[in-house]
């Protein structure tokens, strides 16, 4: 009997979830000035994948050069020496 309330009510929840979302309400329009300004960070933020790689497992990996990441792009890693060490595990796990 506890049970079945339990389940009642978690099956209640979820239909007030379902039946109260509006979904959202994204209609704001840009000027062509902060459309442009929008398109120009966008550039600076994508980098082109140098190599894909797959795992045996079907995941895909886009690789990006190392100094190219965007994580590097804080001002407080600029000019900063970095020492990557080798790692096995990408060579015996993936298909280049």
């Amino acid at each position: 009997m506890l049970i079945h309330k339990r389940i009642i009510q978690q099956t209640l929840l979820v239909l007030y979830f379902l039946l109260s979302y509006n979904g959202v309400q994204g209609r704001i329009k840009l000027s062509k000035q902060e459309d442009s300004e929008l398109e120009e960070q966008l550039k600076l933020l994508n980098k082109l994948s140098v190599k894909i790689m797959k795992s045996q497992h079907g995941d895909t990996y886009n690789c990006v050069d190392f100094y190219k990441q965007p994580a590097f792009d804080n001002p407080l890693l600029k000019n900063h020496n970095f020492h990557p060490k080798a790692c096995v595990y990408f060579s015996l796990h993936f298909t280049f």
